[in-house]
């Protein structure tokens, strides 16, 4: 088994970590980011969820469900009743609730300087005061806090990295994520400024970015670095997995997607967003 400089937990452990509740179904609700229906004439068709997670609907069964995913819309969340293996067994449409859109966010081109942490030791520190959850939660939400809470307690201004998974990947290893992101801070260490990842969830320190990458990739794959959402998105089934680094204030993939279209990008923390992070992540209520 392969271990990591300052991993929480092995890969083994880790898929218990990611996999979806014991019981014999669960109810997943959520948007629906894409669907794949694979190339191959008995793939499986997979649902990439707005929350990261890639569900399955059987190839035999998609007929059943075909009419109610065409409608898919960004008015819409999904009640899916899944399996142990994440197949659909039962879906339902819901009206997805509006966001009252009064909020800190301001969108407008910016530049962006994160801090210079200045040492490893202060990097360790702030990394061990971040609040850890072990109940299941969405790593989006659980990295804005992190990253709000770092900014609010220390004035530290971090960045995000986001992991995507492709979809040659996610079939060849049953993987359940389509995406996965974290807070990274830049640390001087030795006279340099390097990059340290700071996922609470899963580390016990900060890492480097190939050995938190690693947790991840049970084929230990090397992640190509994007600087764009749609290099990864126009190119889903080449490679293994992706790369992106952004700043802060980035919630989820769309935000990528926003700051590519349009030219634009968040230059705050967006109070709607920290308020659902806190909700969902810490069962907390602000």
């Amino acid at each position: 088994m392969k271990t990591l400089e300052g991993s929480m937990i092995s890969f083994g452990l880790l898929l218990a970590f990611l996999s979806f509740s014991s019981h014999a179904f669960k109810e997943v609700v959520s948007g629906i980011h894409e669907i794949d229906y694979g190339l191959e004439r008995n793939d499986d068709d997979l649902i990439l969820l707005e929350n990261g997670h890639v569900i399955k609907i059987h190839r035999s069964k998609r007929h059943q469900f075909s009419a109610l995913l065409r409608e898919k819309s960004n008015e819409a969340f999904y009640r899916f009743k899944i399996n142990d293996n994440r197949f659909v067994i039962d879906l339902t449409k819901e009206k997805r609730i509006k966001k009252d859109n009064k909020s800190t966010e301001s969108i407008t081109a910016f530049e962006y300087t994160p801090t210079t942490v200045s040492s490893i030791s202060l990097a360790k520190r702030y990394h061990s005061e971040a609040r850890y959850n072990p109940k299941e939660s969405q790593c989006f939400n659980r990295a804005m806090i992190w990253s709000y809470e770092w900014w609010k307690d220390h004035e530290l201004k971090s960045n995000k990295i986001f992991i995507f998974f492709t979809r040659n990947y996610i079939r060849k290893f049953n993987f359940e994520w389509w995406f996965h992101v974290a807070p990274y801070v830049h640390v001087l260490k030795d006279g340099k400024i390097v990059e340290r990842v700071m996922d609470i969830k899963y580390t016990n320190n900060p890492l480097p970015i190939p050995s938190w990458t690693n947790i991840f990739m049970k084929n230990n794959a090397k992640c190509p670095v994007i600087t764009k959402y749609s290099d990864y998105a126009d190119y889903p089934f080449e490679g293994f997995c992706y790369i992106q680094r952004t700043h802060m204030f980035t919630y989820q993939p769309s935000d990528l997607q926003m700051y590519e279209a349009w030219g634009y990008t968040k230059s705050n923390f967006n109070f709607d967003e920290i308020k659902n992070a806190y909700k969902e992540a810490f069962d907390e209520e602000i």
